[in-house]
């Protein structure tokens, strides 16, 4: 199973519609999409959006993803709580106790390590993982970055940062990077950041959008995957608790997801 985490601890960057919408396109067999993939998502970030904007229930009260990577929950299993939103497309929802995480996980040896552990058990049962990331530096997001590290002999993963076209987003990344860099020197892992997505813009917006957006295409390496503009339909699907895949598969929106996948999964 390759994991991909989508992070970016600036938040109303896009990583949830991001994770949403490109694990759909991976799970949609179409023309643009012969290979079709078995995915998993999980909800990592405690408020729980993608959850929500799926409509999917939250895991039960004595089954939880906080539970299982604490060691409250014996002998975990994924596929207790996996719930299958269609026939590819699966999801580890989140439960209101994930608030409680942060603080749970520094009470525990080999924090970082826990969801790779967790989600190792389901590594043969799905091709690709996205996780959706906590906006925070904090110990979640080294969990979900760990999980998405280079492993010997299970392909490519890495890491995927939506980005916002502003000026404070410069900043962000900066920190990011610097955070994913300390986190593969200490533990001594490979953590490939697989490039950037600017999300949720509108070249109508003037100067600012268009010249942070020729920064970023500029930058080099980490490089542009994928851009997702501004679209209402992105947000009515959100309303309607579908993916844009499925809310409407034939729109610009849905193919902008399908490159991505394309870019990402490559």
């Amino acid at each position: 199973m390759r994991i991909y985490a989508m992070t970016n601890q600036k938040g109303g960057v896009g990583k949830t519609a991001n994770t949403i919408n490109t694990g759909a396109a991976l799970a949609e067999k179409s023309e643009q999409n012969p290979e079709q993939k078995r995915v998993l998502l999980v909800d990592f970030d405690p408020q729980g959006h993608m959850s929500e904007a799926l409509g999917v229930e939250e895991t039960p009260d004595d089954k939880t993803l906080r539970m299982a990577l604490v060691g409250e929950w014996r002998n975990a299993d994924p596929r207790q709580i996996i719930v299958q939103r269609s026939e590819y497309l699966h999801v580890i929802p989140t439960n209101v106790d994930m608030h409680l995480l942060e603080r749970s996980l520094y009470t525990v040896a080999d924090r970082e390590r826990r969801l790779s552990r967790f989600l190792e058990k389901v590594d043969d049962d799905y091709d690709v993982c996205l996780i959706d990331c906590a906006p925070s530096l904090g110990v979640i997001t080294d969990c979900s970055l760990y999980a998405a590290r280079k492993r010997e002999g299970k392909g490519r993963s890495g890491i995927v940062v939506p980005v916002e076209a502003e000026d404070s987003s410069v900043r962000a990344l900066r920190l990011l990077l610097r955070q994913i860099g300390l986190l593969s020197e200490d533990m001594d892992i490979v953590l490939d950041v697989l490039g950037l997505v600017p999300s949720r813009f509108d070249v109508r917006d003037g100067n600012v959008v268009t010249s942070m957006l020729e920064a970023f295409r500029g930058l080099g390496e980490p490089a542009v995957i994928g851009e997702i503009r501004k679209r209402t339909i992105i947000r009515e699907a959100w309303r309607a608790k579908q993916t844009i895949i499925e809310h409407a598969p034939q729109s610009d929106a849905a193919d902008w997801y399908r490159d991505l996948a394309k870019a990402v999964d490559a």
